[in-house]
């Protein structure tokens, strides 16, 4: 849809009096997946409770609109075509780690705060706690557990942005995250050890033959 036509029918279905959002107003923009906006005139909660209609009203399956609360109080809409496309955006690992020194207080500073580590500490702790569940074979909730690798992941890249690689392996290892329990693109950020040897950087040209022990040894000349 046009932008021109995703506001007409905010304008005929949503935002007027036998609408469910009387006399709101939309600032839509088309994305590759759906269309999303600023909303004025009404408040999160109501924009909540009207999602399925406005769902209705553009044509698209239940659960595939996204109502977000902006900074001081105002209304995001995020709208796709597939539930499924909006099932990843409600993945999103939150919340991020941006360098605030509080909760309630915005980042100032070009470094990273105490909050950062004790926030990136308790996600390590949680993710490492259900992996020794999954691995000890005691019911472990799937979903759960992706969403926290995905947290663990979104915050080792966040924080890596402020800090250098040796001090967020140091707090990995501390807490006791092992080495099979994370992605290879954060093994290879922070040079993790893999058992009792560092990982490799991948250099140009270098072939690597993955082994048993995932330690990625340098093959030798015509195995690459």
């Amino acid at each position: 849809m046009e932008r021109a036509e995703i506001v007409a029918v905010w304008t005929r279905e949503i935002a007027s009096v036998w609408g469910p959002l009387p006399d709101s107003s939309l600032d839509a923009m088309p994305t590759p997946h759906g269309w999303c906006g600023h909303v004025a005139g009404t408040t999160p909660q109501l924009a909540l409770a009207a999602a399925e209609q406005i769902a209705e009203a553009y044509g698209l399956p239940a659960r595939s609109v996204i109502v977000q609360q902006t900074d001081g109080g105002g209304v995001f809409l995020w709208a796709y075509r597939t539930p499924s496309a909006a099932d990843y955006h409600r993945q999103w690992p939150q919340p991020v780690i941006d360098g605030s020194e509080f909760t309630d207080v915005a980042r100032s500073g070009s470094g990273s705060s105490l909050l950062d580590y004790v926030r990136l500490t308790e996600m390590a702790r949680k993710h490492q706690a259900e992996w020794r569940d999954l691995r000890g074979g005691r019911p472990v909730d799937i979903q759960r557990f992706t969403r926290r690798l995905a947290l663990l992941r979104a915050g080792v890249f966040d924080i890596l942005a402020r800090s250098r690689p040796a001090q967020v392996r140091e707090l990995l290892l501390r807490v006791g995250v092992p080495a099979e329990s994370l992605p290879d693109d954060v093994l290879r950020a922070l040079d993790y050890p893999i058992g009792n040897l560092p990982t490799i950087p991948r250099a140009r040209g270098v072939a690597f033959a993955p082994d048993r022990d995932r330690t990625d040894r340098i093959a030798a000349p015509g195995q690459g």
